[in-house]
């Protein structure tokens, strides 16, 4: 079995790890001190995929917070807090209202931590600790430059993050002509090209500190513009499968070429969204696109955006653009050159209430994944004798059992 341990204080961290190295069954793929944030304790899970957590219940508010984002967005992974100085007859009750089932209670010792990990792999026989859900990647793909697939993208990312609170990672793959960091003035964070850079060294802790963040969005722009002949196929593929680990849903900003890069990550991604205008150029354009990826075997994966739809239906109409590109219109557009310029200028997605925003809402909620321990069925409601145990000591010898 897998587990991570989080238990700053040093003497009790090493009293759990000598008491550990007597077990070769359990894997500590993890070390954390001091405790983290609740968002870096559900990265490092995602990344780790431990079967059970050693927490240390020593702070207890920054316990409670982890317990609880654990419970929700985890359900089922189970935690053993870890006790120094304590009284375990006070403790229990505020454990067992979090969901938490095992307690270790120092000194810790080869007896009571078997006993805990008994419990946990009777626990786990019965009831597996949650697979991590490999994010959705969906890739955003011009027709031709300038026909808004940026702005979609950007906007659809933030709308999951920001309005939908889905876990969303930002990838501006466009390596020549990049906007992100532009559209949503990211400053100096890194950028893909430093992760695909650093793809052999790749942790949660170096991936943590490159992300850049809008709100509640985590974002790798492209870069300088100019990517070293050195970004490697491997690199990519290590990369793209560390974010899939990492968040419910990626976006993807493409370029409109075919090039390698590109198609690798449309091999990846679950949906690819052609993004283009009712023009006949673009229009044209994109038919020879989904020419090319029905050769590459991508066109099942193709769903067709129409973007600055003109509301007084002057020029092509739905029916004829759609027939031009050989597929059917999955979303519309309006345009909305003023919104779209206001967001530019202040950094920010497209404004919600408008009918671009409302339609990039529609979007959004299209790809939102149900996440949420919320969603799952309640569970089995125990009485406390069947809920809570607590390894044997000789200082203590009651023991709740399942």
């Amino acid at each position: 079995m897998r587990t991570l341990v989080a238990v700053p204080d040093q003497a009790l961290n090493h009293d759990l790890t000598t008491a550990l190295a007597q077990f070769p069954e359990i894997e500590v793929v993890r070390q954390i001190a001091p405790l983290p944030e609740p968002d870096d304790l559900l990265r490092i899970i995602r990344a780790r995929k431990p079967d059970f957590v050693f927490l240390s219940t020593e702070d207890f508010p920054k316990f409670q917070a982890l317990a609880t984002i654990m419970d929700d967005r985890m359900p089922g992974l189970p935690v053993i807090g870890v006790a120094g100085e304590a009284n375990p007859l006070e403790l229990i009750p505020k454990l067992m209202r979090l969901g938490v089932r095992e307690l270790l209670t120092s000194p810790v010792t080869h007896e009571k931590l078997g006993e805990a990990i008994a419990s946990i792999a009777r626990q786990l026989a019965k009831h597996p600790s949650p697979v991590v859900r490999i994010g959705d990647l969906y890739a955003f793909f011009p027709a031709k430059p300038g026909v808004g697939s940026s702005t979609i993208c950007v906007s659809t990312s933030c709308a999951l993050a920001d309005e939908l609170h889905i876990r969303t990672l930002l990838l501006d793959c466009d390596l020549m002509a990049g906007v992100t960091k532009f559209l949503l003035k990211l400053g100096t964070s890194s950028s893909i090209v430093n992760a695909l850079e650093h793809a052999d060294t790749l942790d949660e802790d170096l991936w943590s500190q490159m992300v850049g963040h809008w709100d509640g969005l985590e974002v790798l722009h492209a870069g300088e513009l100019a990517p070293p002949a050195t970004l490697t196929a491997a690199s990519l593929e290590v990369v793209l499968g560390f974010a899939r680990a990492q968040y419910d849903a990626i976006c993807a900003d493409l370029a409109s070429s075919l090039d390698p890069f590109t198609v690798q990550i449309m091999h990846e991604a679950r949906r690819i969204f052609m993004v283009t205008t009712p023009e006949l150029v673009p229009l044209y354009l994109a038919a020879d696109r989904l020419k090319h990826l029905r050769d590459l075997g991508l066109a099942d994966k193709v769903s067709l955006l129409l973007n600055r739809k003109n509301p007084a239906n002057r020029g092509l109409s739905d029916a004829e653009a759609s027939q031009l590109v050989g597929l059917p219109i999955a979303h519309k557009f309006s345009n909305d050159y003023p919104g779209v310029q206001g967001a530019i200028l202040d950094g920010v997605p497209v404004p919600r209430r408008s009918s671009l925003g409302q339609s990039i809402m529609t979007l959004a909620r299209s790809l939102a994944p149900a996440v949420s321990g919320k969603d799952a069925p309640p569970a089995h409601q125990r009485n406390f004798l069947e809920f809570f145990h607590v390894p044997s000591s000789r200082d203590h010898e009651t023991v709740w059992r399942d």
